[in-house]
């Protein structure tokens, strides 16, 4: 009797295992769907991709956002932290350098500069990717490493983002307690944000001094921008002072922010 149940079952249903294995086929249809990770698809289009049926795909589409794999995104969806291999914040951080791969890239080949890509992080910059030639050693900057906004020229190009109120909550006690790093102070600082956005943005170092760098130190010009879920990013480029031309270098920095912008 239990083997004639079990020859009906085989004959007129589908077994468990083999069905559960279909839903994940699905599910991977529509993670597949998404061909860039910065990419926003609406309910159509990943409908169209992954070949599925609309009202499946919108039953496991709604699925996979409660668990974390997508995510929605305007008026369509994107890639959730579960599908970018991270959390949290690293997340967006790995979306952001992916976006700004060939934009760094292309900066450094048109600069010949050392090229930061950095996101404001409370109040400092943290370094999300170091492109540049034997010169970049010279620098101290690392990927995945934190600095004070205000001390360098890509975390204060992110800072003239904010409002005065707000670049008071993040960096004011610092400023105060310690007088600042150097010469900094905080109604210093508020005048170079002021310049910086009187600039169309872009923030400039005429020449920092650094051992072994020369007496001319290191020039450095950044731009910043906002993506659209509020994350201020920055692109960097630093080199010998003696040989920063600033008036051929600002406008690539400034078009460079602008296809991030684009790009994010």
């Amino acid at each position: 009797m239990d083997a004639h149940r079990a020859d009906a079952q085989q004959s007129c249903g589908t077994p468990r295992r083999p069905a559960r294995e279909s839903m994940l086929e699905r599910m991977t249809f529509i993670i597949d769907a998404f061909d860039d990770p910065n990419e926003e698809l609406t309910l159509e289009a990943v409908t169209v991709r992954a070949g599925l049926p609309r009202s499946t795909t919108h039953r496991i589409i709604a699925e996979l956002v409660d668990l974390g794999w997508l995510a929605r995104s305007g008026r369509g969806y994107a890639l959730g932290t579960r599908a970018l291999g991270a959390l949290g914040p690293e997340a967006a951080h790995a979306r952001i350098r992916i976006a700004a791969s060939d934009i760094v890239q292309e900066l450094y080949l048109r600069t010949g500069m050392v090229v930061h890509l950095g996101v404001l992080d409370g109040a400092h910059e943290y370094f999300l990717d170091k492109v540049g030639g034997p010169f970049s050693r010279a620098l101290r900057s690392r990927v995945g490493s934190r600095l004070a906004a205000y001390r360098g020229t890509g975390g204060r190009s992110m800072l003239a983002l904010l409002t005065p109120e707000r670049v008071d909550q993040l960096v004011g006690d610092e400023l105060a307690r310690a007088g600042g790093h150097g010469e900094w102070t905080l109604h210093r600082l508020h005048g170079e944000l002021n310049r910086i956005r009187g600039a169309h943005g872009v923030a400039f170092e005429p020449g920092e001094n650094y051992s072994g760098i020369g007496a001319g130190g290191i020039g450095s010009l950044a731009a910043a921008v906002r993506t659209s879920d509020g994350t201020v990013v920055s692109l960097c480029v630093a080199g010998e002072a003696r040989k920063v031309q600033l008036g051929r270098v600002a406008p690539l920095v400034r078009d460079a922010g602008i296809q991030l912008s684009r790009a994010l």
